[in-house]
């Protein structure tokens, strides 16, 4: 034991005395490996320019078609800087954040501050249908993304996202016939009380049932003939 621990400190003392070289040797392969680095993340950010434009255009187009005719999007990509040398992170040195005005005449204010939950919503699947090949997600879901809308830009929304299902499986919690009607499969959740405790029930539905549950929702408390056709067209 004496000796492996002479031994240890012999290679220990070897190491401290030569720690100088060691430490320009390590410096000399950061400095390798970071401007390795930072010209993949000046490739990375050409790239990211020059994309961004295109997916500004298929955006605002898709906004548009989805009842945003007067919205202003774009993205703000920057560089960070400590001093001259560039902030590196595991996927290059940009930032970005989307900008967006949903109405003529008010300055884009980033997404994240100024949207509200359906403009929110249906940016994100603007985005999702433009990078859906891209992306490398293959389950979305969208949550009350008819919130604050017409029965006109649901139906909108209802169609890219039925476009959008080609490519990527879509779950969609809505209370909107028009996005409901255009599902390949309706589950009604419901709660009820089993004794004594509130419980949740997820039920897949005929397609009677769903005739059924499309009346209900567009009827409201009593379900007229003419709600259950137009249902049965939906």
């Amino acid at each position: 034991d004496i000796l492996d621990f002479k031994t240890k400190s012999e290679a220990e003392l070897e190491a401290l005395k030569n720690s100088e070289s060691v430490l320009k040797e390590l410096s000399k392969q950061e400095s390798e490996a970071y401007s390795k680095a930072a010209e993949l993340a000046d490739k990375l950010h050409e790239i990211r320019t020059n994309s961004a434009k295109e997916i500004e255009a298929k955006v605002k187009e898709t906004l548009e078609f989805l009842d945003m005719p007067k919205v202003v999007f774009y993205t703000e990509i920057k560089e960070e800087f400590d001093g001259e040398r560039k902030i590196l992170y595991p996927d290059g040195s940009d930032t970005l954040e989307f900008y967006i005005s949903a109405n003529r005449g008010a300055d884009a204010q980033p997404l994240s501050k100024v949207a509200s939950g359906g403009e929110l919503a249906r940016v994100m699947l603007a985005l999702k249908s433009v990078i859906s090949d891209k992306d490398g997600v293959s389950s979305v879901v969208f949550d009350e993304i008819d919130a604050g809308v017409s029965g006109k830009t649901a139906r909108k929304i209802g169609i890219k996202m039925l476009n959008l299902s080609q490519k990527t499986q879509i779950f969609s919690v809505t209370h909107s016939a028009q996005i409901a009607s255009l599902a390949d499969a309706h589950y009604l959740i419901s709660k009820g009380d089993v004794n004594g405790a509130t419980e949740t029930k997820v039920t897949l539905l005929s397609e009677d049932g769903r005739i059924k549950e499309l009346s209900r929702i567009l009827g409201g408390i009593s379900v007229t003939g003419s709600q259950r056709a137009a249902a049965e067209d939906m």
